[in-house]
């Protein structure tokens, strides 16, 4: 296959007129096109190949077409399958799908477009299971990576630790790291994503303060705060990049979906089930206008309304980078002409009361300097996000140091440097401690 071939489609047929027909239709696609007349021959070949699409007439001796995609749906479950009937067949091909043997079918003779424009859907159903598997084994790689972090860190922390191991505190740490993880994929895609779901669960955790509820819904609520936007992962580069003012219908639905995609790359997480309700509904507004579901007040998951109100003060406060008084006004303004409509406005009013916003001010005319690890010191704010020499996220832009941060990133340092220094805005020397919304 050339290295500009996207996916192999295979067409089984005992009648090579149709064969060709189907080489002739599908030459404009990106395509390999691999051709049998025998049902046992294809599935010989997939015992050693992947197919995206297998495509194959009913009615062929020895093996009929239904047979044929129940066995590639037992040996290459991912590989979307279509049946070639006729109409006399219809009522077993309708069964059969039902059954789950094939996802479609097509009758002889066919529309040339609408057979192109189905193939196509498949084709991209394909790729996104393909795009899931590979993020999956990104996460186990991520996973691996805190794991050997971990080992090499604990012979020289044990003494420091010893009270949090008491309290499994470790397991717990790993656990959020591995959510941090998840949450810092997206920041590959587009790199303001990833420090922007680390502030908003800095936010939503600070609105959480002095909260009567349990620990674990709490968690479950930061968690969500932190891969929110993960099913953007999905979503094409070229639309991601667009202003809202630019999108199309198309693209503006297409966007609509990353709450839904989110929450299908957490729901078979044991115990994720909460998070993945809380990402689906937080672009639910308080009115019932938003999406996906139309949900409105008490109706959407708390962590939800927290997350929306989170998300609009930081796209706001952060349009042109770590904001002065001016954008923050001007965001927190949003948020309480929006209160009640948009936003939850119990947690507006204590958002606007606790002044959360400030966390996040460097001044109106702020400069980043470079420091170098050892010369750190309480109360300066982070002016670009903070990685390893091995590319491992420590801590986005925006954040304000405290001794714990600092104390965390000089160990770190010793086994895997972070280059240079730190970009930092206006170092002041604080003696109070700044609350960490990034655990490293």
């Amino acid at each position: 296959m050339s290295d500009k071939t996207i996916h192999r489609i295979m067409a089984v047929d005992d009648e090579e007129g149709i064969l060709k027909a189907l080489k002739r239709l599908f030459k404009q696609l990106d395509i390999e096109l691999v051709t049998f007349t025998s049902g046992h021959e294809a599935l010989q070949y997939l015992k050693n190949n992947s197919v995206a699409v297998v495509i194959s007439d009913q009615r062929m001796p020895e093996m009929t077409g239904i047979e044929l995609l129940s066995k590639v749906r037992s040996c290459s479950p991912d590989c979307v399958r279509i049946l070639l009937t006729g109409y006399t067949d219809i009522d077993t091909t309708i069964d059969a799908i039902n059954r789950g043997a094939l996802e479609y079918y097509m009758q002889k003779p066919w529309d040339d477009k609408m057979f192109l424009s189905k193939v196509k859907e498949c084709l991209n159903m394909h790729g996104v299971l393909a795009e899931n598997r590979r993020l999956s084994e990104l996460t186990r790689i991520q996973n691996e990576k805190l794991k050997q972090m971990n080992e090499n860190l604990e012979a020289k922390v044990e003494e420091q630790t010893r009270e949090i191991k008491e309290r499994n505190q470790e397991l717990h740490d790993s656990f959020m790291e591995t959510i941090k993880s998840f949450s810092t994929m997206i920041e590959y895609r587009s790199k303001d994503v990833g420090s922007h779901s680390h502030r908003v669960a800095f936010l939503v955790r600070a609105l959480l303060q002095e909260s009567d509820i349990e620990y674990r819904k709490k968690q479950d609520m930061v968690i969500a705060a932190f891969l929110h936007d993960i099913g953007k992962i999905c979503i094409p580069d070229k639309i991601l990049q667009k202003k809202a003012n630019y999108l199309t219908t198309a693209d503006d639905e297409l966007i609509r979906q990353h709450v839904i995609i989110g929450q299908s790359c957490v729901l078979n997480i044991n115990g994720m089930e909460e998070v993945g309700l809380i990402i689906r509904h937080h672009h639910e507004n308080f009115d019932g206008s938003g999406y996906p579901d139309r949900q409105s007040e008490m109706n959407i998951p708390l962590g939800s309304r927290l997350i929306r109100i989170a998300n609009a003060f930081d796209h706001r406060a952060f349009v042109k980078g770590c904001p002065d008084s001016r954008l923050v006004n001007q965001a927190m303004a949003h948020l309480v002409k929006y209160s009640g409509t948009k936003f939850d406005p119990e947690f507006v009013k204590k958002f606007v009361e606790l002044d959360i916003g400030k966390a996040f001010l460097v001044g109106e005319s702020a400069k980043s300097i470079l420091v170098e690890v050892d010369k750190l010191e309480p109360g300066m704010t982070v002016a670009q996000d903070v990685y390893t020499h091995s590319r491992i996220f420590l801590l986005p832009k925006g954040a304000k140091l405290s001794r714990g941060m600092i104390q965390r990133l000089t160990n770190i340092n010793k086994y895997d440097p972070i280059e240079k220094g730190v970009y930092i805005h206006n170092p002041i020397k604080e003696e109070i401690e700044y609350e960490e919304y990034v655990s490293i």
